[in-house]
């Protein structure tokens, strides 16, 4: 939820009736209604960026009369920045003052002729430099540029822009538009654009950022009984990898839901409470990483969920005349203005139906914008999601974020089929920046703590945690990291365990545990299992592609002998292949069960024996269980009524207290 600002990275140039004023020969002021009218104004922009991300920006506007009788007299542009410095204006060659003016993110400028340029086929010349800040973003190893379009293209017959950019960073490892020329003078990389009239600019150098983050959870069990608790980590997916550096304490295990997130489960105690730290590295990547399933597509990504509210006559009449993705991207940016109020007041999510209210359009924050977007792409049955986390800013007026007050960003992502990928945007900050592209060119700055599909407020992300009311820690720190990317070898551990019923081993079942040791998530591209001397049966309900940090999974196998005998002895090998290149292979002597022969009438009346004779052991042994265990299973009853009831109790706190603008816990601040 951000401040409404404009880009404060670019000149943001503004040619309106205030800013020209002509005159006749006989020094009659004439205000000009349109400058294109009485004016051929052409624009040369260059930005030179520095080594250190300061950009020396260079407007030069050449303004041509197209009457004998009016001549301009005075002109203004407006920044959209206020960390522009070093102003200096020059008319046809000689150095003339100016009048700054900077308000809450513009900066203005303006300027009154000395010579007065009269006659049709004159040209005035005006140049203005300055330096500014907020172009260039040097982000730990990446460079990114971008440069809003102008608000006011129509008015140049012709805009010309040059990007200088040290050759230190090498070429763009993303640009758009993509209609530039490259060429190269001394230490600097120069891309050129002839005309580039109603676009943007948007460039990155590099292919990846590296970020350290430390989250903590604080959690709280007030019951007089033993309880579970689930949080959110990190997810992986095709953009962001993650490395799991430190989990304390470890949890009872780590699962994956359907929407792809990464969810932990804890035991709290009785009357007990714990603060869970995690230390993490994320990488996020321009390029969708091969390697990482595509989550899938599932029916609830174009449901109806509180705030996406896709059957309602507002979203249905908004939507009907919107035909493809990018088209309800430009809507949702053009209906709704970001908040102007401080990112430290309190905010309710509004949700798709109410933000279109007139009263509230100009009141957005984020997640109106992410609300409002997946609403009516789910009625054109466009897969949608929203996505909440953290997204680094150097500047939170263009790109409203505040690290420091644990204040998260959302954004919506949608299911290209073509590409057979999630897609990020980001309307909220197109919005803020005055005009830069989030559509086309998301940057490498956003990372996910989690994903909302399925539910349009579960599950929790990290930040949501807060304990009490007098827990004042933060939660989340993100940084850029200042080491690569972690390289580890994979480190997992394969068992094998019998099957067991009311305690008696099952001949030849058995369950393959795969318990991951690290902190990264491996992907399999095959897991094998072999022998010579038995059938392997393997449960193919449980086909697995990845195990997560720190986690288990289990495999469950049956082992048919080949003699057709009770208990024979096998050695079976489980060979585990990961898409990344590396294998490892564990033997296991197992007892083998076999398979009934119709054809072999011994076999079977010596079968049907010892079935009689298991069936008469297994009923005696499970009676007697029965009695031993009836009252265990009581009390395990009781006990998880229990512990149901006290979920049931938490959920419906966190929803109330979504519903009250004040995030799934007392005190914390959502998405803005």
């Amino acid at each position: 939820m951000f401040i409404r600002a404009l880009f404060s990275s670019l000149l943001f140039l503004i040619l309106s009736v205030s800013n020209i004023f002509a005159q006749s020969p006989e020094k009659t002021e004439v205000a000009a209604t349109d400058g294109s009218e009485n004016f051929e104004i052409n624009l040369n922009s260059t930005y030179t960026i520095t080594a250190t991300g300061k950009t020396i920006v260079e407007q030069k506007f050449l303004i041509k009369n197209k009457s004998p009788e009016l001549f301009v007299s005075k002109y203004g542009i407006v920044v959209s920045s206020t960390n522009i410095s070093n102003v200096e204006v020059s008319n046809n060659g000689k150095t003339i003052e100016s009048l700054i003016s900077k308000q809450k993110g513009q900066t203005s400028i303006g300027v009154t002729f000395d010579e007065k340029m009269v006659g049709e086929g004159k040209t005035n010349e005006l140049v203005i430099r300055y330096s500014d800040s907020d172009v260039a973003l040097i982000s730990g190893k990446i460079l990114e540029v971008n440069i809003p379009k102008l608000s006011d293209h129509y008015q140049y017959k012709n805009y010309q822009l040059e990007l200088r950019v040290p050759s230190i960073f090498n070429t763009p490892s993303r640009i758009n538009p993509s209609n530039f020329v490259l060429k190269q003078d001394g230490d600097y990389n120069v891309i050129t654009y002839s005309n580039l009239q109603d676009q943007s600019v948007s460039a990155i150098f590099g292919n990846q950022q590296v970020f350290d983050l430390k989250l903590n959870y604080y959690l709280d069990n007030p019951t007089s009984q033993n309880a579970l608790t689930q949080i959110t980590l990190p997810p992986e997916t095709s953009y962001q990898k993650v490395y799991y550096i430190n989990l304390d304490p470890m949890p009872n295990n780590i699962k994956e839901d359907k929407d792809g997130n990464f969810i932990a489960t804890y035991e709290i105690p009785a009357n007990n409470s714990f603060n869970v730290e995690l230390f993490a590295q994320v990488m996020s990547t321009l390029s969708a990483d091969p390697l990482v399933p595509s989550s899938p597509i599932i029916p609830e990504y174009l449901s109806e969920q509180k705030f996406w509210e896709t059957k309602n006559p507002r979203i249905v009449t908004a939507s009907q005349n919107l035909s493809s993705v990018k088209s309800i991207y430009n809507f949702t940016v053009k209906e709704l203005n970001y908040t102007k109020k401080p990112l430290t007041e309190n905010f309710e999510r509004l949700g798709a139906v109410n933000s279109l209210q007139e009263a509230n359009k100009n009141d957005a924050t984020c997640q109106e914008f992410a609300d409002l977007f997946i609403a009516l792409a789910r009625t054109k049955n466009i897969p949608t999601r929203r996505l909440v986390g953290m997204a680094y800013s150097n500047n939170e007026e263009l790109r409203p974020s505040n690290l420091t007050a644990d204040i998260l960003h959302t954004w919506p992502e949608y299911y290209d089929s073509e590409k057979n990928s999630w897609i990020q945007i980001d309307p909220t900050w197109e919005d803020t920046t005055g005009g830069v592209d989030y559509f086309n060119n998301f940057d490498l700055n956003h990372i996910t703590f989690a994903i909302n599909g399925i539910s349009s407020t579960l599950p929790y992300p990290a930040g949501s945690y807060s304990g009490n009311k007098e827990e004042k820690n933060k939660k989340v720190y993100l940084d850029f990291s200042k080491e690569e990317f972690a390289q580890i070898n994979p480190d997992i551990e394969v068992n094998l365990i019998s099957q067991k019923i009311y305690g008696l081993t099952l001949p030849g079942n058995y369950n393959i545990e795969i318990f991951n040791k690290t902190g990264r998530v491996w992907y399999f591209s095959d897991i094998q299992v072999n022998s010579d001397d038995a059938e392997i049966v393997i449960d193919q309900s449980s086909k697995i592609q990845k195990i997560l940090p720190f986690s288990r999974i289990v495999l469950p196998i049956t082992v048919y002998n080949k003699s057709g005998n009770i208990g024979q002895k096998a050695k079976i090998k489980v060979t585990s292949i990961l898409k990344e290149g590396q294998s490892t292979s564990d033997e296991f002597e197992v007892s083998s069960n076999f398979k009934l022969q119709i054809n072999d009438p011994k076999k079977l009346i010596f079968l049907g024996g010892g079935l009689i004779v298991f069936t008469l052991l297994t009923g005696s042994l499970f009676i007697l269980g029965r009695k031993l265990t009836n009252s265990l299973r009581r009390k395990g009853q009781k006990l998880e009524e229990e512990s149901h009831k006290l979920q049931e109790i938490s959920t419906a706190l966190k929803e109330n207290q979504e519903n009250d603008g004040t995030g799934p816990q007392s005190g914390v601040p959502g998405p803005r």
